[in-house]
Formats: structure tokens, C-alpha cells, sequence
């Protein structure tokens, strides 16, 4: 319990260690709640690779989709999408999207340690940016927005402000750009007053693309 709430802070500051959660994975080769945390760590210190292979483990387990006591803590579903949406896995995210969009109006909790991954829209929306789906993508990214601001889950409205600039640089529409810009703004400036290391990295190379 303590591991997921130091590791998620750290996470939020940008503090990734591979390593640490190697062992969690090594102690607790049965819960694929740690092999997902050690794609989404290795996709956000770019060593997509490694990534790749510790996703396809999950995804030839058939992602845990099982409806138990495990699914209900939503962490791995909440890093299956943000891991599908750095390695662009269409196949991945055919599978995962259509099993998560129906809960997409709920929070994604990790009850037992008392965690939140804000609103599941944000999981859909990314899961559906990877398959272009654009009008659902949007729809979702407005849902996980709204929520998110109602929760005060700050670092949830970061991140789903960053993955919607990157979703409307991807479409390139006209409007698109200038969107993109004034989110990655908004992001960018609650990312630096959170301190959210790794997401200004992120913000920095959408502000590249714009």
C-alpha cells in the first residue's frame, strides 16, 4: 500500500524507478497491476523496448480484463491506456477501448490503498485517439475534463489536457492547432505550479509539434 502511494507522488514529480518496480513485478509475478506500472515507467522514461515487451506480456494474458476484486482497483487499466497511447498500439487499443468505454462516466479508484486516476474518460479518450477515433476521442476528452475539474484531481486535468493537445495535433483539423496551443498553455502552466517534471517534458515536445 505504501509502494503505490510513494510510487504514484513520484510519478505525479516525474520521479521514475524502473528498478523498484522491477522487484514489485520479481514479488508479485501474479498481479499484472506491476508489470502495467513497469510498461507505463519504462514508455515514461522513454525506453520504449523494454516497454513493448512488458506490454505484450500483458496483452498475450489477455490485459485482466476479468471483472474481480483486482480489476476494481483501476490502476492497471488506467496504465494499460496511458502506456497503449505512448507505443500507439491499435491492436491493444481495439481490445482495451471496447471493454472500458462502458464505465468511461465513473472514477478510477484504487479503493484498499484509497488512490485515485481521476476519471476513466481520460483512459477512453486516449484509447480512442489511438484508433483515430476522433469524434469519440473529443467526447470523451471534454467528459474527463469536466470530471476531473470537479474532483480536484489536478494532476488528472494535467495529463488530460496534454494527451488532448496531442490529439488534436495528431488530427491537425482546421481550429486544431490553435486549441492544442491554449491547452498546452493551461497544462503546462498547472504542471509547472504542481511540479510535475516529467509532464513539462511532455508539454515541451507538443509545444514543438505546434
Amino acid at each position: 500500500m505504501l509502494g503505490a502511494q510513494i510510487g504514484t507522488l513520484r510519478a505525479y514529480q516525474g520521479r521514475f524507478d524502473a528498478a523498484a518496480v522491477q522487484r514489485f513485478v520479481e514479488t508479485w509475478s501474479h498481479m499484472p497491476t506491476w508489470r502495467a506500472a513497469l510498461a507505463y515507467t519504462y514508455c515514461e522514461l522513454d525506453r520504449f523496448e523494454e516497454a513493448r515487451e512488458h506490454f505484450a506480456v500483458l496483452a498475450s494474458q489477455g490485459f485482466n480484463l476479468e471483472q474481480n476484486r483486482s480489476w476494481h482497483s483501476a490502476s492497471e487499466m488506467a496504465q494499460y491506456a496511458a502506456a497503449c497511447e505512448s507505443l500507439r498500439d491499435r491492436d491493444a487499443a481495439a481490445v482495451l477501448y471496447r471493454y472500458l468505454e462502458p464505465f468511461a462516466g465513473q472514477v478510477a479508484m484504487v479503493s484498499n490503498v484509497v488512490l485515485s486516476y481521476g476519471s476513466f474518460a481520460l483512459s477512453c479518450a486516449r484509447l480512442a485517439a489511438v484508433l483515430e477515433r476522433w469524434d469519440e476521442a473529443e467526447r470523451h476528452f471534454t467528459a474527463a475534463l469536466a470530471m476531473n475539474e470537479r474532483l480536484g484531481a489536478r494532476p488528472y486535468l494535467v495529463q488530460t489536457r496534454r494527451s488532448w493537445a496531442s490529439m488534436l495535433l495528431d488530427r491537425d483539423a482546421p481550429g486544431d492547432r490553435e486549441r492544442a496551443r491554449e491547452l498546452i498553455a493551461a497544462g503546462r502552466a498547472e504542471a509547472e505550479e504542481l511540479g510535475m517534471a516529467r509532464e513539462l517534458v511532455h508539454f515541451d515536445r507538443l509545444q514543438e509539434r505546434s
